[in-house]
């Protein structure tokens, strides 16, 4: 494949831009804990990739008792935030990776799982909006990831066919959406392992998965 069999790129915005996963899951247990429903770090972490509302009504299962989303969403938004103050680790390849993309002329989007309010705190935090055309989160559709609806809507927010985008993502539940969509798929695993049948392409770097799937540009990275 060369980069002109795709019209766009999108990515998945925590584990694979941004290395927000063990920080967001630390945070959330002690969000937990603060709301008098203690969790281990084990359990949060199979909350992977999965939307905020849905997470909650997993804790709240997990723990046997109603867990309040606002009174949740707000510990844990402000703990998070104090953490961001210090700034955003990328993943490997970020802004290597929009730098590319952007001199080949391919917009790009981010779709993530994530709420708008944090979604943009962190992106902003990031500082690689400025290469987004588009941003796609769990507020914006009726049905979050795995169902292909905010992939979808990233798409017809590009002006581009789904079938032409690429899509990167870490987890099985953003893959499984993003393949549904009809898009290609590169999946470039975090802090879970994967058998690759959500996927395309299976990678260690959003680089190395660029050149899976075909993408060239000059001079290499």
């Amino acid at each position: 494949m060369s980069h002109s069999d795709f019209d766009a790129v999108i990515f998945d915005l925590d584990g694979t831009l941004i290395d927000t996963e063990v920080l967001c899951n630390a945070t959330g247990v002690a969000a937990c804990g603060a709301l008098g429903h203690p969790v281990s770090l084990a359990f949060f972490e199979t909350l992977a990739g999965i939307d905020d509302a849905r997470r909650v009504a997993l804790i709240s299962e997990h723990v046997g008792a109603p867990i309040d989303q606002a009174s949740f969403y707000a510990e844990w938004d402000r703990l998070c935030s104090l953490r961001f103050a210090n700034g955003i680790p990328l993943k490997p390849g970020v802004p290597e990776i929009f730098e590319i993309i952007g001199s080949l002329g391919l917009p790009m989007a981010v779709c993530t799982s994530s709420r708008r309010g944090p979604a943009s705190e962190k992106i902003a935090a990031a500082g690689f909006g400025h290469w987004l055309q588009a941003v796609v989160t769990v507020d914006d559709v009726e049905q979050a990831k795995p169902a292909p609806a905010p992939y979808l809507l990233a798409a017809q927010r590009l002006g581009v066919d789904p079938s032409r985008c690429l899509a990167f993502e870490d987890s099985e539940t953003g893959a499984s959406s993003a393949m549904a969509a009809g898009m290609r798929v590169v999946q470039v695993p975090d802090m879970h392992p994967t058998d690759g049948r959500n996927a395309h392409f299976i990678a260690t770097t959003l680089l190395g998965g660029a050149e899976l799937a075909g993408l060239r540009w000059t001079p290499p990275y």
